[in-house]
């Protein structure tokens, strides 16, 4: 039975600085791979997972123990496959590509991929007002692909990137949706401890050569101030609080802090002078956001469990995944 905590304060905040976090990434990011970025997409995920591994078995060990069973390793490294190395690896490929708006929007259409991903394996209905939220978000998406801009080529020269974005923001509504079990069963430090360290065994062999490679000695205050706030800040604090804010709130209170995301992280990307904004862009936004709402706004089948007095397990309520990075 769904048991939210009464301290809804602490839920908010954690919520809201996970926001914060999460919109400052892609822009900082942008600059460490992006064009002109001092840092491959390789080492950007191997600083990012090596990190989060040795902080994670660090703090593991300060708090309450818990033992994973052995027949969950496997499911674990699947869990690992979605939820890290396709979600925060491919983030880091996408953003060599793309640009931080782009890749925002992409990210923010996780209620609509789980909407989706709900109907085929949770067997949750699809009313019209989600049906008109998922197709809403599919224009969006098709906007930001295929409309040309100011001369520039197909989707603004940032189709593979957006393509990226898409795959990383669909495999981690695949980790919430078929891997909640796990989830709901073991702490979040436990859970990342283990992902995270299967995710750096599987990068390694492939980005210790990028990370050799790189002029470490060289490299700019900009450079490493914006890479120890995705290591630390955007991978561990984030991944912390994270779990902390989905326990305490509903799931519908959750879904709302996904707009965060694609506002700040558009700011800064403008404030910064990482892009240019321009009518494509803006209407794919209103197209996102509106399919976004209008799936947070519709009442799964839990929802309306609930209202009756009937509780279900968290895994059924396929509002409460959102795709982070």
């Amino acid at each position: 039975m769904i048991q939210y905590s009464k301290d809804k304060f602490g839920g908010h905040l954690a919520m809201l600085a996970t926001a914060l976090i999460f919109g400052l990434n892609g822009p900082l990011s942008a600059i460490l791979v992006g064009s002109g970025g001092e840092l491959t997409p390789g080492t950007h995920m191997f600083a990012r997972f090596s990190v989060a591994t040795i902080l994670f078995w660090c703090v593991s060990f300060f708090l309450p123990r818990t033992k994973v069973e052995r027949k969950d390793l496997g499911r674990l490294f699947m869990a690992a496959l979605f939820g890290v190395l396709l979600n925060q690896g491919g983030f880091a490929i996408a953003m060599s590509l793309t640009t931080p708006i782009h890749q925002s929007l992409m990210a923010s259409l996780g209620p609509v991929f789980t909407i989706v991903l709900a109907f085929f394996v949770l067997r949750e209905p699809i009313s019209l007002l989600k049906a008109g939220g998922v197709a809403f978000g599919a224009l969006g998406v098709l906007t930001l692909l295929f409309v040309r801009t100011g001369g520039e080529g197909l989707g603004g020269g940032t189709f593979w990137g957006d393509l990226v974005a898409l795959i990383a923001t669909l495999s981690y509504c695949i980790y919430l949706t078929v891997y909640r079990d796990l989830i709901d069963k073991y702490e979040p430090w436990v859970l990342m401890r283990w992902m995270f360290l299967f995710t750096l065994i599987l990068v390694a062999p492939f980005a210790l050569g990028d990370v050799i490679r790189t002029p470490w000695s060289t490299l700019s205050d900009k450079t490493i101030g914006a890479l120890a706030f995705v290591v630390f800040f955007a991978t561990f604090v984030a991944y912390f609080l994270l779990p902390i804010g989905q326990k305490r709130l509903r799931p519908t209170v959750v879904s709302i802090y996904n707009y965060f995301n694609p506002v700040i992280a558009t700011t800064l990307a403008l404030l910064w002078g990482l892009e240019e904004w321009n009518w494509a862009k803006g209407l794919a936004a209103t197209l996102v956001i509106l399919g976004v709402y209008m799936v947070t706004k519709s009442k799964s089948r839990a929802d309306q469990l609930r209202e009756s007095g009937v509780e279900q397990p968290r895994g059924s309520d396929a509002k409460s995944l959102s795709a982070k990075k």
